[in-house]
């Protein structure tokens, strides 16, 4: 009897420790944030940067092991800019908290891109526009249209997503288009929008659009400079395809 209670007792101390198990355990010149402050944060790898994020695992894996799972699921760290929340949270040991914690710190990451890198800059050709919304709208899952309000020397006032779409449709009307163009005082306005397929060759929707806002823009003195398709890797200019006058 006194033996089997000894059995009892230790198994209730293992599945303590296991219930318990967290990047405190590990030692100290392996856990994540005694690394990058000794190291720097390059040292860190991927899964050790989102352990930082989510802060602590579940009973079966640290933060570490949980981060790693849901880069392995999703194809590595390039892939997560991809990711909704309701992508994450299918990863077992993420549930709403984590997954908005990691997809808060990739926005927040595609927003200090953005700005680091083009603040101020001219949008005044298509390749500095893709440049410009690429890392914002080609990996997203689903239809975003976009307008790009200008000063007169074409640098950026504001950029304001209009609509979501789902993958294959998106509604856009001149109203809310060009609303806030004027209400920034803006001389003209690009426009644009992804295709989640990766092919950015337009459709005739596409085309039917971007002529009732040429009309739109004329009519209210704001030039539609250019519409540009945002595909995988690649662009669509209607400007340079003379498509746009």
């Amino acid at each position: 009897m006194e033996i089997d209670e000894n059995l009892k007792n230790l198994d209730k101390i293992e599945k303590i420790d296991v219930a318990k198990r967290t990047i405190k355990d590990l030692p100290i010149e392996d856990r994540p944030q005694e690394k990058l402050f000794k190291e720097g944060e390059s040292s860190l790898s991927n899964a050790e940067l989102i352990a930082l994020i989510i802060r602590t695992g579940t009973k079966e894996d640290t933060a570490v092991e949980l981060a790693q799972k849901l880069l392995n699921a999703y194809g590595g760290i390039g892939e997560l800019a991809k990711l909704r929340p309701s992508d994450i949270i299918k990863i077992k040991g993420f549930g709403p908290s984590k997954a908005a914690m990691v997809s808060a710190a990739i926005e927040l990451a595609r927003r200090i891109s953005t700005v680091s890198k083009f603040d101020k800059l001219q949008l005044n050709n298509p390749m500095s526009i893709y440049e410009f919304l690429s890392p914002q709208m080609s990996h997203l899952p689903y239809e975003s249209f976009r307008v790009l309000s200008l000063d007169t020397k074409k640098c950026l006032i504001k950029s304001t997503e209009i609509s979501k779409g789902t993958l294959d449709r998106t509604v856009v009307h001149p109203r809310e288009v060009f609303r806030e163009a004027i209400e920034v005082n803006a001389h003209s306005i690009i426009i644009s929008h992804n295709h989640p397929s990766g092919d950015p060759k337009p459709s005739s929707k596409d085309i039917d659009i971007t002529n009732v806002l040429l009309k739109a823009g004329e009519i209210l003195n704001i030039e539609l400079v250019d519409h540009i398709v945002i595909g995988s890797g690649r662009y669509f200019s209607f400007r340079e395809e003379g498509m746009v006058f």
